[in-house]
């Protein structure tokens, strides 16, 4: 009796290895014979390029603590800076300080949780970018980057290095809007 259930049992793996290698060699693949397999590779993008702006881009920089009450951005008469979006404002603080933005560029952070972007500042605007820096970080608030009187970006003090400023932990939406608030003039 053990005889025949060992038999059975090395013809019925055998027949289940076939069928397994006859699958795997393509001959009883899904493609009807003579239909020719594609080989050109296909044109859609499997990883977007990353927004990076470049091109010298006039902008104003100071310091601005964060507004966190309901009537943010609604009354025109209060003094508050508005994000491009009008959902956040900031009480400016001090005068503002012309600067140019050379680059604006994003990238996945290195343990691939989270995005940073990266404002480039033409050498010339350090002492603009550095100030803000500054009275920034005695007041607990951020600097804030602005054009056309909309604040384009919110900048940690700590993030200001050289001719940089770098804000880091953000998500992918709020990383790649970032640095499009910098396309348009």
């Amino acid at each position: 009796m053990i005889g025949h259930m060992r038999a059975r049992v090395g013809t019925t793996l055998a027949l289940l290895a076939g069928v397994a290698l006859t699958g795997c060699s393509g001959a009883g693949g899904s493609a009807a014979p003579g239909t020719p397999e594609p080989s050109t590779p296909s044109s859609i993008e499997a990883a977007p390029r990353q927004p990076h702006v470049t091109g010298d881009r006039q902008v104003e920089l100071r310091a601005g603590l964060a507004v966190m009450t309901d009537d943010r951005c609604t009354h025109e008469g209060r003094r508050r800076v508005c994000s491009a979006d009008g959902t956040r404002s900031w009480a400016p603080l001090g005068d503002p300080s012309p600067a140019t933005l050379v680059a604006a560029g994003t990238h996945l952070a290195d343990r691939h949780t989270s995005w940073t972007t990266v404002l480039r500042f033409a050498p010339g605007s350090r002492t603009s970018l550095h100030g803000a820096a500054h009275e920034a970080a005695t007041t607990g608030g951020v600097v804030l980057v602005l054009a056309g009187g909309r604040v384009l970006a919110a900048v940690p003090a700590s993030g200001v290095r050289g001719a940089e400023a770098t804000v880091t932990g953000l998500d992918k939406p709020t990383a790649w809007g970032l640095v499009a608030a910098f396309e348009s003039p």
